[in-house]
């Protein structure tokens, strides 16, 4: 036991596993474990071929003046087996994560420290977009919308590590919308040795999921790794009828490294599509006329609410029919290129394309000529990434420039069958848009990397951006017309307006807009003491307003008032970091004050009949984060994450005009910011009898924050209850020997989500009655959080 003591000490619950396949000697694992530690080899203990895509390791993270938490998989895990991207991120500080399902397939809104990423409930949030989502290092965040569906990345065995970055980060690292920070997800990367594994799991309302990668090794200077999964399953929502939203979703992942003597190249794709039947929001309380059959006037019919139809109910299947499909495929090349005199020179070109269709056939509650809706909107996107790197005796300097180019289409009709409407033909009494809008983002940027003595870092940056913006109306020729349709028609330009029987959600006329801006930044580390060092980071980061919808800018709001959100954001604070020294043997930990000034906000936010309102403010997002993981003992790794956070309006004005000076709300709480969270988490590792005996369990807990008011469009002062989460699960692992295979290992794996059962809501707000049709509002609406969950896992990695 003292070879595994030591090798644990190094920080690595799988030298176990090394050990068992190879029956290797102490030095051998303990080298092992050091290279792990230091990012040269994988976890399965197989060297990453030169150019792959590593986290940054722990002196590299130490010594950096940025606030950035790494999860690698034994903290991911505990998302479950089948929780996909934005349940990975719940366990760093600060993230809260909310949405209408319990597995990658569904889509998710993340908040990082108050700022908000993708879209999975019905508004309210604010700083739409403003966190920067990359793919191996390749930004999948719509340029035009800024948004990220979550649910393109619905396979999370593929992703081999999670880098959040808090604030905008170095200027090399910052794509166009990083203002609250950015996410990482780094995918399996080829290495030195052939390999793969396959994991299957089945659990809890039918999910069923497999997940694989498969490493070629290196073979003739090429290294390649396959990797991807499939699930499906249902909601743990059911209505009445036995309806039980299923879901599905899939993807896959291809990446080759060719090494030469002056460096590397890399080709690469990924494809994914998620698919399933939306879920609606409930009411907590029941709201005279909202029934499960949604007719007041049927006798005896439920009451629609989780006080009367069951917590996690949901409609029945002819009463709200919405099925949602997102997809996302890139195609991308890197070139690593040493050009002599310590100078490399990198690019990155990619191609991508983001589609969505929300085809909504029944909805009982909006009965007439808007009853079905058919959302097919896509983005088509081309990049550049070009820079230099050059080291010298006491910098390393960074330079060089991007250019992206897109054009979305925001395609929607709002329809009705027996009004001689379909997916294509407009009927009257529609509601219709198909805007065009391009964006071009370009940037500059430098900085440098300055270290006169090895304990300090001082990093100088500064960016120049330029976001160019146009619109165009394509409703004529992209749909059909049904007899005696006659489009009503707005310019923002000019406020001229005509009416007729079908309302186009976007303008008339056309438009062009560029705006340009620098963004200066400094961080610096200074390591005070071996394992304490002290950080602190300014950036200011601008970003274009996002556009799409059915309203905003260029389509409801005149174009002229087109101006660049302002972040200005700063993050200070202390770094540790402990190798082998008493109880401590691989500790890292932190924690960080952040303070962000979120400016010149566009607040958009969309109504259940597809209408965008806008207002303008300003806000203040600060707080505490605090992150710590090590091995106390060679078997045991705890880790943990907590954020204490405020989050308020500087200023908050809706419905302000020429003639109108609107309503403030200046000085009230941002919505959906959680004032405390944390999670804490615990693995044990036991050797019997040459198998392997993991249990682990950890706690999540999201606390009180301010809810959204539809009937005045603005924040409330009424508070959402705290909720948390306890979580099991137990492994079991052991060597097997295969014929013509050699000996490889096998693992079996119990996961249980919310064992306590605990009835929680992950997201409410308070409905205008717009939503079922309703005479009075003033009453929540929720996505109820998933009760008590299992699953199975079955595992062999070769």
């Amino acid at each position: 036991m003292a070879q595994h003591a030591h090798a644990k000490y190094h920080g690595k619950r799988t030298a176990f596993a090394v050990l068992l396949l190879s029956g290797t000697a102490l030095a051998p694992v303990a080298a092992w474990a050091q290279a792990v530690n230091a990012g040269t080899v994988s976890a399965n203990g197989s060297a990453y071929v030169p150019g792959a895509t590593t986290a940054p390791t722990h002196k590299k993270l130490f010594k950096s003046g940025t606030t950035t938490r790494v999860l690698d998989r034994k903290i991911m895990d505990a998302a479950g087996p089948v929780g996909g991207a934005a349940q990975i991120l719940s366990y760093s500080p600060g993230v809260t994560v909310t949405g209408y399902g319990n597995t990658g397939s569904a889509k998710y809104t993340i908040t990082l420290d108050g700022v908000q990423q993708g879209w999975g409930g019905y508004g309210g949030f604010t700083g739409t977009g403003s966190i920067g989502v990359t793919l191996d290092g390749i930004p999948v965040v719509d340029p035009s919308t800024d948004l990220w569906q979550s649910n393109t990345i619905p396979q999370t065995g593929m992703i081999q590590s999670t880098q959040v970055t808090y604030g905008p980060g170095n200027p090399v690292n910052r794509w166009y919308n990083n203002i609250g920070g950015g996410v990482e997800y780094t995918p399996v990367q080829p290495t030195s040795k052939p390999g793969g594994d396959v994991n299957l799991t089945y659990g809890s309302y039918g999910q069923k999921n497999i997940e694989f990668d498969l490493r070629t090794g290196l073979y003739d200077g090429w290294s390649t790794v396959l990797a991807g999964g499939a699930g499906n399953g249902n909601s743990f929502r059911t209505a009445a009828d036995g309806f039980k939203s299923p879901n599905e979703n899939y993807s896959i992942y291809l990446k080759t490294v060719k090494q030469f003597s002056a460096g590397n190249i890399q080709f690469g794709g990924y494809f994914a599509r998620s698919a399933g039947y939306r879920v609606p929001v409930i009411p907590t309380t029941p709201q005279a006329g909202v029934t499960i059959t949604g007719n007041p006037g049927m006798a005896g019919s439920t009451l629609y609410s989780q006080q009367t139809s069951g917590y996690d109910s949901a409609l029945p299947f002819n009463t709200y029919e919405k099925f949602d499909t997102n997809a996302m495929w890139l195609v991308f090349a890197k070139e690593n290129i040493d050009l002599g005199d310590a100078t490399t020179l990198h690019n990155l070109t990619w191609y991508e394309n983001i589609t969505r269709v929300h085809s909504r056939l029944n909805d009982l509650y909006n009965t007439g000529p808007n009853v079905s809706e058919y959302n097919s909107p896509h983005t088509n996107i081309f990049g550049d990434k070009l820079w230099l790197s050059k080291s010298f005796a006491m910098n390393t300097v960074d330079a060089g420039a991007y250019y992206i180019h897109d054009t979305y289409n925001s395609r929607n009709n709002f329809y009705n069958v027996f009004d001689g409407g379909n997916k294509g033909v407009v009927n009257i009494g529609g509601k219709i848009r198909s805007s065009y809008f391009t964006q071009d983002d370009f940037a500059l940027f430098a900085q440098d990397d300055f270290h006169p003595i090895a304990a300090l870092h001082i990093t100088p940056g500064v960016r120049f951006v330029n976001f160019q913006t146009g619109y165009s109306n394509g409703s004529l020729q992209d749909f059909g017309f049904a007899p005696g349709v006659v489009l009503s028609t707005h310019c923002p330009l000019t406020g001229a307006k005509t009416k007729g029987n079908v309302t186009d959600q976007g303008a008339s006329c056309g438009a062009n807009e560029s705006r340009s801006g620098v963004e200066p930044s400094l961080s610096a580390n200074l390591q005070v003491l071996p394992w304490l060092a002290l950080y602190g980071s300014y950036a200011e980061s601008l970003r274009t307003p996002s556009v799409g919808g059915g309203g905003g800018l260029f389509q409801k709001v005149n174009p002229n008032s087109y101006h660049l959100e302002l972040g200005q954001d700063f993050q200070g604070g202390a770094k540790f970091n402990v190798e082998d020294d008493g109880i401590l043997h691989h500790f890292l930990a932190g924690i960080s004050y952040f303070h962000l000034r979120y400016a010149k906000q566009s607040i958009n936010y969309t109504l259940a009949n597809g209408n965008e309102i806008t207002a303008s403010g300003s806000s203040i997002y600060k707080g505490v984060n605090m992150y710590f993981n090590d091995n106390p003992l060679y078997n045991l790794f705890v880790y943990g994450n907590a954020s204490i956070t405020n989050a308020n309006y500087q200023t908050y004005v809706t419905g302000a005009g020429a003639a109108n000076p609107g309503t403030s709300y200046s000085g009230s709480k941002v919505p959906y910011v959680p004032e405390k969270s944390f999670n804490v988490g615990a693995y044990y590792d036991y050797l019997y009898h040459n198998t392997l005996l993991e249990p682990r369990a950890w706690v999540q807990f999201t606390g009180t924050q301010n809810l959204f008011n539809n009937v005045n469009g603005a924040p409330s002062h009424q508070t959402m209850p705290s909720y948390g989460t306890f979580n099991l699960s137990f492994k079991v692992s052991a060597p097997i020997i295969l014929p013509y295979a050699g000996k490889k290992s096998i693992d079996f794996k119990l996961t249980a989500l919310n064992v306590t059962n605990n009835r929680y809501n992950e997201y409410e707000y308070i409905s205008s009655g717009g939503y079922f049709g309703t005479s009075n509002g003033g009453y929540l609406l929720a996505y109820p959080g998933a009760p008590f969950t299992i699953y199975g896992s079955v595992g062999m990695h070769f």
